[in-house]
């Protein structure tokens, strides 16, 4: 068996490797053609909306996976099944559960891949390219990134943080100056956004300011203000949950919940995020049944059909949990593994299926 779990690897890993080279390809162009009109602006060129296009695509790679996994496994076996190798291993006396077990082995692998992809690489680089981007795009405006983004708005400097261990060093603060460069106010809020009048709208603001013989201190749920930046600027300061690794996310949900704030959206991403890589083996199982009986001489493109109709199914179904868990107060956890628990049973039950 070990022989043939590591053929069967071989021959899923390279088809699901040609088919994410193929989507990642075509969301490259879409994402560099979105980018056409930005270029011009500042230092944005040509130059720096390829390396915006690159840094972007470990995490759309990691969006894409479970998807090129049930096409790859499609194409895979079934060019062994039209070959006759899965026959031939069938009448040599290995069952379809064995078959199952070894095409397992390719699915956890590409799980832990998954988890690798979406937890160390896709999300730091994505952050990354947003802070690349505005930078190149608003130099004119005093933009500096690293551990955090200095950005200068007349005489106030905007400081967006990036996320400490324990989110209290996170946020936005701002450093008011007068004409001579004298520090009138210091303020922090959690996040900030851009309104329909281009106004600065603070979340959970606290500011002290200077004033003769002492300061003077003021906490606001919500501030509205001033201000001459973008939206591309001001969106640095929105906490994304597909720009946070899976422990900040999780910090960042413990965050939101000892301050008595709403952490559904946040729980959702961090569990699905889960969901979605461990949804990665049932989906390399589930080829299996396909290739047999009535798929075994249907050509790639009938299998190619088969699965994105899978897959399609499986991305409604994970967004029509998502949006309804937040509008129905669902739990959490149920909006997440409901989708690849249901993909299991469905594996499960074709594999079972009699034939």
């Amino acid at each position: 068996m070990r022989v043939i779990r590591r053929y069967l690897f071989r021959s899923i890993i390279g088809m699901i490797a040609l088919v994410l080279a193929v989507l990642l390809g075509l969301a490259a162009f879409i994402e560099f053609v979105t980018q056409l009109d930005e270029i011009g602006t500042g230092n944005f060129g040509i130059v720096q909306t390829v390396i915006y296009t690159l840094l972007k695509l470990p995490n759309l790679a990691s969006q894409m996976l479970p998807m090129a996994v049930l096409l790859g496994a499609l194409l895979g076996l079934g060019a062994l099944a039209n070959h006759g190798e899965l026959v031939i291993l069938r009448a040599s006396g290995v069952s379809l559960l064995r078959l199952a077990g070894s095409v397992t082995w390719t699915g956890i692998i590409l799980t832990l891949f998954a988890l690798v992809l979406g937890e160390y690489i896709g999300p730091p680089l994505d952050n990354y390219a947003r802070q690349y981007r505005a930078e190149a795009k608003h130099s004119d405006q005093a933009v500096s990134t690293g551990r955090s983004a200095w950005i200068r708005d007349g005489n106030t400097f905007v400081n967006i943080s990036r996320l400490g261990e324990d989110f209290r060093l996170g946020g936005v603060y701002l450093y008011r100056m007068d004409a001579n460069g004298r520090l009138l106010s210091i303020g922090r809020a959690d996040s900030a956004g851009i309104d329909d009048a281009n106004r600065w709208v603070l979340s959970n603001f606290e500011e002290s300011t200077f004033i003769d013989g002492g300061v003077k201190t003021g906490q606001y749920r919500r501030s509205t203000q001033a201000n001459n930046l973008s939206a591309d600027l001001v969106g640095l300061t929105v906490i994304r949950p597909d720009s946070l690794t899976g422990s900040e996310l999780y910090r960042y949900v413990q965050y939101l919940k000892r301050n008595g704030l709403d952490s559904r959206r946040y729980e959702v991403a961090f569990w699905s995020r889960i969901a979605a890589a461990v949804a990665v083996t049932p989906m390399c199982v589930l080829a299996l049944p396909f290739v047999f009986g009535r798929m075994r001489r249907t050509g790639s493109g009938g299998r190619m059909l088969i699965g994105l109709l899978a897959g399609l199914v499986y991305f409604l179904a994970s967004r029509a949990l998502s949006d309804g868990g937040q509008v129905y107060d669902l739990d959490p956890l149920l909006v997440a593994w409901a989708p690849t628990l249901a993909l299991s049973v469905v594996t499960i039950a074709s594999l079972l299926r009699p034939r």
